[in-house]
């Protein structure tokens, strides 16, 4: 007898972690229809959201891999990946970009489950919602919002940049636009998740590099997030500007 796969519906997200800004060991599962499951875009949402931990959320220490399976469960119409992993020092509200992205990139995503191997007592964040006290990152560089018909991000630097610069920020950048175009930020304008697609990595100036997109649709919160990225990167080699061009990327 043939089981009766679920009815698409919105990903409902599942969280058990610890307060503060912690390093934690957490199981994370993500639960997809068997029609047409993708298990490649799951493990491709979740490789993009550890990078980009590993670029600019916490350093130095990584994200640590320590488990990972696949079970079907046909008798649901339903497939489970899950992953162990130990984390750095993050927020709870960290995670929320990889729910963001899951529900964005991952067809037929039903449920993501997020929970921290710890005692239950202390398991007491049950959401991803907004920290109402985050504030605007302080950077020692200045930053504008430039329309342009082609959309970008031009990063200057005090001095002539290294190859290994070079290969610092591409590296960093890129993790960035991943989890972008995963849609692990916010929508510009309203929609619901951020998208966007990187079209070259410009280098050729001796004082600049370049990230063209052939579109890029974000808010505020994406920008932060690459601000934030590039502080150990301004350590190594002093940022004078950086410098966002496009359309929407102004608006948002």
């Amino acid at each position: 007898m043939c089981s009766k796969s679920p009815e698409p519906g919105p990903m409902e997200t599942f969280v058990r972690l610890r307060r503060g800004t912690i390093a934690r060991t957490v199981s994370i599962a993500l639960t997809t229809r068997l029609d047409g499951a993708r298990p490649a875009a799951a493990s491709r949402v979740f490789d993009a959201f550890t990078r980009g931990v590993d670029a600019w959320l916490t350093r130095p220490e990584k994200v640590r891999l320590t488990g990972a399976t696949v079970d079907p469960h046909a008798d649901h119409g339903l497939f489970v990946e899950t992953w162990e992993a130990k984390f750095p020092r993050m927020a709870p509200s960290a995670f929320a970009m990889l729910a963001r992205m899951a529900g964005a990139s991952v067809p037929g995503a039903r449920r993501l489950s997020i929970r921290e191997h710890a005692d239950v007592r202390t398991l007491v964040v049950r959401d991803l919602g907004f920290d109402p006290e985050a504030t605007i990152l302080d950077v020692p560089w200045q930053f504008a919002f430039v329309r342009a018909a082609e959309p970008a991000v031009r990063i200057v630097f005090a001095e002539p940049i290294s190859q290994d610069t070079v290969h610092r920020v591409a590296e960093v950048l890129q993790a960035w636009a991943d989890v972008l175009a995963l849609g692990g930020f916010p929508g510009a304008s309203g929609q619901g998740a951020s998208s966007g697609a990187v079209s070259a990595v410009d280098a050729s100036a001796e004082r600049e590099l370049v990230l063209r997109f052939t579109r890029i649709a974000c808010a505020y919160d994406a920008w932060e997030a690459l601000f934030e990225a590039l502080v150990p990167v301004d350590e190594q080699a002093s940022i004078e500007l950086v410098e966002i061009r496009g359309g929407d990327a102004c608006e948002s």
